[in-house]
């Protein structure tokens, strides 16, 4: 006997030695599952602990307790379930497939890869198992990879839409642009109202140039689903291709709005030292100009009451909020509250006296592309988005390095913004080659903090410009940004080369390499330009600790990266 026989053997044995249920158990099961389907959580939970208090090594009860588990959050508890279920019956491929979902929405990526891959080797035919390998390859940043699983799903089930459009994503970030848009077809084909193949042909549309047909496209997919995040965020990339900064903004404030203006309870969440002092600095600051009516003074008091709780604490330092703080903030805290005006500029944004020819010069001197600009703004654009970003209650991303950030899906938007990236691309063509505007930011830093981490950005061309006046600097040789003269590795991925965690690898590659760092000392108003591929930090920083004196940097991106 072969060991492919010994194994089908087995399996046998273990399907045969796996003993009826009793009548109790069995008919609780059926009851807690009819509850489970209802949404009836807390019932079902209840009948399937149980059945497992009767019968304690019941797969069936220790899958669907896990699967429960999963859908209401509590992934841990789920993993424990769902493994004591697969102990109990190896060979159940269902069990290891659920085993692989829990552990992708873990982030347990190569864990799920393996239980997605053991769901193959158990069932043959399983697309879904294909599939799902598929996007574990593709979120981990191997596309190719991921191809080969959706190409797997598809030899076994041709008309699986899902494959199809996930197919069409790894293509897209491969750049095989014209095969992705055949890929969303085929998925629409098959599922005419699939409202991501409908976005995710907008996204492609748009960087093969085809910017009508994109907006066509995301307007089926909110046909379908009208208060779709990601269709409207993309929608304003299509609408700034056509050169229509106005809806452009429009829509990016519509996702913004989904995102924080829902109206929905927001739960609990722990808070960190840095986002609760910003936005105890911000609501005071908007409530002594009269821009916050009296209403939200309660809001304002409650949280200058949090920060003192953990005012001596390290800025990255998180609180957690007991009920009735939060229900005291909860209304505000994510909402935008005010959008300050911040308006396109009849004369222009970017300062025309810039020497144009001799920037493009000195980004090409460097080899791999970088330099500075002073005075890149006109004074008024810069008074005016400096107001933009004083004002304006967008800042809801927190970070363990005490600084706060402000994105374009989520507020960072204006008339103003969208014409300085336009203008930048048109006036130095040199640098930029026409790469079209991917994504925008803001950051603001704690007074005494370093921001950035060392990293690298997914794009072609990156600019940081600062907007807090020289005052506010403490120290000024420091404050800014350390650039390195190498360029990530064209094989590491996005985790590779931007993820935190990696650091050390990334300071080994850069020492091991002979990288040399360009510093570059913090002014307001001076912007670095450079190939995102470089390897960036930010600097020291000492600023002034008051509201206004913040370090606020602008960063744009333009292009993809290796485009």
């Amino acid at each position: 006997m072969n060991r492919a026989d010994r194994r089908r053997q087995q399996k046998r044995k273990d399907h045969a030695g796996r003993r009826a249920p009793p009548p109790q158990v069995r008919a609780l099961l059926e009851s807690a599952v009819a509850l489970h389907r209802a949404g009836r959580f807390d019932q079902a939970q209840a009948l399937y602990a149980q059945a497992l208090s009767l019968d304690p090594d019941n797969a069936d009860a220790l899958h669907l307790f896990g699967l429960l588990a999963y859908q209401t959050g509590r992934l841990d508890e789920a993993v424990e379930l769902i493994t004591l279920a697969t102990r109990q019956d190896p060979a159940h491929a269902t069990y290891a497939f659920n085993l692989g979902i829990v552990r992708q929405k873990q982030g347990k990526l190569e864990a799920a890869a393996d239980a997605y891959r053991r769901a193959t080797q158990l069932q043959a035919g399983y697309p879904e198992a294909h599939c799902n390998l598929g996007n574990v390859r593709l979120e981990q940043g191997r596309p190719t990879e991921a191809v080969a699983a959706y190409d797997r799903a598809l030899a076994l089930k041709p008309d699986y839409a899902e494959a199809h459009n996930n197919r069409g994503a790894a293509l897209k970030e491969l750049g095989r642009l014209d095969e992705a848009v055949a890929a969303y077809r085929r998925a629409l084909a098959l599922k005419p109202d699939h409202v991501e193949a409908h976005a995710n042909l907008g996204t492609a549309l748009i960087e093969l140039g085809r910017p009508d047909e994109a907006v066509a496209s995301f307007e089926r997919a909110l046909a379908l689903k009208p208060d779709y995040v990601k269709a409207h965020y993309n929608l304003a990339f299509a609408y700034i291709a056509q050169g229509r900064p106005d809806p452009a903004v429009a829509s990016l404030r519509r996702s913004a709005d989904l995102k924080h203006n829902h109206g929905r309870p927001v739960p609990p969440q722990p808070l960190t030292r840095a986002r609760l002092k910003h936005e105890a600095e911000q609501i005071r600051y908007l409530q002594e100009r009269g821009i916050l009516p009296a209403e939200h003074g309660p809001y304002a008091a409650t949280l200058a009451r949090l920060f003192q709780r953990v005012k001596d604490a390290a800025p990255g330092h998180r609180l957690t909020v007991g009920p009735e703080d939060w229900h005291a903030i909860a209304p505000s805290f994510n909402r935008i509250l005010h959008y300050a005006e911040c308006p396109a500029l009849a004369d222009g944004a970017v300062n025309p006296a810039l020497d144009a020819a001799g920037i493009e010069a000195r980004y090409h001197a460097t080899g791999p592309g970088a330099t500075s600009i002073d005075g890149l703004l006109t004074d008024e654009a810069l008074r005016s988005l400096r107001r933009f970003c004083l004002e304006s209650t967008i800042w809801k991303r927190d970070y363990e390095n005490g600084y706060v950030g402000a994105f374009f899906g989520d507020g960072f938007a204006c008339p103003l913004l969208l014409q300085i990236a336009e203008e930048l691309r048109l006036k130095f063509p040199g640098i930029f080659k026409g790469h079209p505007l991917l994504q925008a930011w803001a950051f603001k830093c704690d007074s005494e903090m370093k921001a950035l981490n060392l990293h690298a950005d997914a794009a072609a061309v990156n600019v940081n410009f600062w907007i807090t006046p020289d005052e506010a600097n403490l120290d000024p040789e420091h404050g800014g940004l350390i650039v390195w003269d190498k360029e990530a590795p064209r094989a590491w991925n996005f985790t590779d080369y931007n993820s935190s965690a990696n650091e050390p690898k990334v300071r080994a590659f850069l020492r091991d390499s002979g990288a040399k760092a360009i510093t570059v000392p913090y002014r307001q108003n001076r912007a670095i330009v450079f190939n995102s591929d470089l390897f960036h930090e930010s600097d020291v920083i000492r600023f002034k600790d008051e509201y206004e004196s913040r370090r606020i940097n602008v960063t744009l991106l333009y292009g993809r990266r290796g485009a």
